[in-house]
């Protein structure tokens, strides 16, 4: 049989309850007799004392007790101030033995006359004897003139032995027996209530998930209250909502490498079929056009494999020490000419002799920066310029790359890093751009710990400012 967390928690509480009511009921019973039988004990003790206050008159240093001895209505008097009706001894002799327990639980049966030597002079000499463990012998002190002239003894019992207190205590441990009854159904049900509660949240996450695997991505669970379940509930509403949002990136994502792929494949196709059909000769500059054509593909194929590979970072390793001063050295010669064709003049603001090392991925850099200047290559108007600038901090190394005009309206700089984004599409991909650099650009960056950020520049194009942390996080 397949417990659910009610059914658990549940029989988790009602053994609990069952368990304190039990433990609750020994304990009091315990408490009970011990506190009873020491109450009734106390009170005799009392009566006793207020005895050893009187009997004292009967006592004298010639004859000691010998008056109380010959005159037991004497003894029989002082039992009867103290509120006791003793029975004569005749009385007492033809009792029944089936009421010798009953006759024990008279005081006048357990109560002694002693001597100032604890000699027994009136009463059961049995009485001075421990005759089992449940006995207790209690000694009040009878005085003359500050002296101790005798005792009254008294054997108690330490538990509830008593006809009357026994009785009583039944009456009593039967009305707990019904309370706990009572209780115990209480429990049972507010522990179904709780139970069901405090289930409601995940019930309510158990019917959100379904619905979540159904893909309805528009579920949100109604949140109650501050606990740890509305917490969980809340995670699982941003959860359902990022995943939403992930969906509708995805879709988008696929449309536009779509578009990106059917415009190229488009073009070759009508122009293959044109030499096919013998509209166009396959003369030189059709077959450049052709060319140009597979070379978009190609680079948009290979920036979407280095854009899968840089989201894996699987060929990042940063356990290395690179000199990012020499990598951009490299990268600004390598395209110095090229700049110097489109008359776009590189400005270095840094120091190019000092090294300035930071644990990363030579590689991965070297692409990062080579894809910054890529993308002020294409985008900048001729007779131009790039400004390039590396500073070093005690923890990060800032390096900056800006560009003149033109530049990017203020709604496009939150999405130049998003995939496939191109503020002119037409522009774009006239230059060949994919869309894709910058959110390489990101994603390297973000493997190295660090930040990325795009702003407008004071040259009037768009300056791309990086931060990399010195050692490796």
């Amino acid at each position: 049989m397949r417990l659910t967390i009610f059914h658990k928690l549940f029989i988790s509480l009602i053994l609990i309850s069952m368990l304190m009511m039990v433990s609750m009921a020994l304990l009091i019973n315990n408490s009970f007799q011990n506190g009873f039988q020491s109450y009734l004990n106390q009170s005799e003790v009392e009566r006793i004392e207020n005895m050893a206050e009187n009997i004292s008159d009967y006592y004298s240093v010639e004859q000691g007790w010998r008056k109380l001895q010959q005159q037991p209505e004497l003894w029989r008097q002082l039992l009867r101030n103290i509120g006791e009706h003793p029975r004569k001894p005749k009385e007492l002799a033809d009792m029944p033995a089936r009421k010798s327990r009953s006759n024990y639980n008279r005081l006048e049966v357990r109560l002694n006359l002693l001597d100032a030597n604890g000699k027994s002079l009136i009463g059961n000499r049995k009485n001075l004897k421990r005759l089992h463990d449940n006995v207790q012998i209690t000694k009040v002190a009878i005085t003359q003139d500050t002296q101790t002239i005798g005792w009254l003894s008294i054997i108690q019992r330490e538990n509830i032995k008593g006809h009357l207190a026994e009785r009583f205590l039944r009456q009593q441990l039967d009305n707990f027996y019904w309370i706990a009854a009572w209780a115990a159904l209480f429990s049972f049900i507010v522990a179904a209530l709780l139970v069901r509660h405090f289930l409601k949240p995940l019930k309510n996450l158990d019917n959100a998930a379904k619905s979540l695997s159904n893909g309805n991505f528009d579920y949100q669970i109604d949140v109650r209250g501050k606990d740890e379940l509305a917490e969980l509930s809340l995670a699982f509403n941003l959860l359902t909502t990022k995943l939403k949002t992930q969906k509708h990136v995805r879709e988008q994502w696929l449309s536009d490498i779509s578009h990106e792929l059917r415009t190229p494949i488009a073009v070759l196709l009508s122009e293959i079929e044109a030499i096919e059909d013998g509209i166009r000769k396959p003369e030189p500059k059709y077959i450049r056009s052709l060319h140009d054509q597979v070379m978009t593909l190609t680079r948009l194929v290979d920036d979407l494999y280095a854009l899968s590979l840089s989201d894996s970072g699987v060929l990042i390793d940063t356990s290395q020490k690179v000199d990012i001063t020499n990598i951009i050295n490299n990268i600004a010669n390598q395209n110095e000419v090229r700049l110097a064709d489109k008359k776009i003049a590189i400005q270095r603001l840094y120091d190019r002799n000092q090294c300035t090392l930071l644990h990363a991925d030579a590689k991965s850099l070297a692409q990062l920066i080579g894809n910054l200047f890529e993308n002020s290559y294409r985008y900048t108007n001729p007779v131009g310029q790039i400004h390039i600038n590396l500073q070093q901090t005690h923890d990060s190394v800032l390096l900056t790359i800006e560009d003149s005009a033109p530049g990017v309206p203020d709604e496009a700089l939150p999405k130049l890093f998003d995939r496939l984004y191109r503020v002119d599409k037409s522009r774009s991909r006239a230059y060949g751009g994919s869309g894709l650099g910058l959110s390489i650009c990101e994603n390297i960056v973000k493997m190295h710990n660090g930040h990325i950020s795009a702003q407008h520049s004071a040259l009037g194009g768009l300056k791309i400012t990086i931060s990399l942390p010195i050692k490796d996080n």
